[in-house]
């Protein structure tokens, strides 16, 4: 049976564009604004649920057009990250599912940070552990941790898993096109960190990518991956076709990946 797994925001166009797909899995991308009106989250989730879809939710990824970074210095950033996380924990907790949180992105200072000074990035790197563990102590662990396509959170950080996910058992959403551009188009370091990951990876974003430094979000068989040497662990684990759409209210990219995916 061919999985249709599908993301959009809380616009109801897109929520009734995806359904007619009849999908099994919906993530919503949420933005600012929808932090601070949590009952149009409520009804959307209640929606999805309503037509049998199993719901995840994306953490805001600005503040007033700010990347959002745990470790930012930013007083509207550190703040907003915090208090967002503290709301979608209530709403995850309370309707039993799961929120994709980005430690960092690749646009901001833990994005930026040298891989290459050792000392530096392993004093980032227990930064970022202790940041994230410490939201953790507050709220329910329902935040699945998304790695960026490079700085701390990230494949290009040889002490991603070592330092920071393995010893604070953390819960990942692996974003495979993130790793593969980590790993600068190499399908065997891929293969390698995915394997790694996977132990703690609960859920993935399935897109595919050139693996340069440009985020392309490409449909699956566009870019490079090599998708037959992943679909077995990808079948384990929840997943979406995270593909990059040129118009947001028709998935049909999303779809067309169901469709490859289904014949490999």
């Amino acid at each position: 049976m061919q999985r249709i797994n599908l993301k959009c925001s809380l616009a109801p166009e897109q929520i009734e564009d995806r359904l007619k797909y009849r999908p099994h899995v919906v993530e919503l991308q949420l933005f600012e604004k929808d932090i601070y009106e949590p009952q149009r989250i409520g009804e959307a989730i209640q929606k999805l649920r309503d037509n049998g879809v199993k719901v995840f939710l994306h953490h805001p990824m600005k503040v007033s057009g700010k990347f959002l970074d745990i470790l930012s210095c930013d007083p509207e950033v550190y703040d907003f990250y915090r208090s967002s996380c503290d709301l979608l924990d209530q709403i995850c907790n309370s309707e039993d599912l799961f929120c994709v949180v980005h430690p960092h992105y690749e646009k901001c200072e833990s994005g930026m940070a040298d891989s290459s000074d050792t000392v530096r990035i392993l004093e980032r790197s227990h930064a970022l552990k202790e940041a994230i563990q410490e939201v953790r102590s507050t709220t329910h662990d329902r935040f699945l941790w998304e790695n960026a396509p490079k700085g701390i959170f990230s494949s290009v950080n040889r002490y991603w898993i070592s330092h920071i996910i393995r010893p604070a058992q953390l819960p990942v959403c692996y974003d495979i096109s993130h790793s593969f551009m980590s790993c600068r188009g190499d399908n065997l370091k891929l293969e390698q960190d995915l394997s790694e990951a996977f132990p703690f990876t609960h859920y993935y974003h399935v897109v595919d990518s050139a693996g340069t430094e440009v985020h392309d979000a490409m449909c699956l068989g566009a870019g490079g991956i090599d998708w037959s040497k992943l679909k077995p662990y990808i079948l384990q684990r929840d997943f979406i076709f995270e593909i990059d759409l040129p118009d947001y209210n028709d998935c049909t990219p999303m779809v067309q990946s169901s469709a490859f995916f289904e014949a490999i």
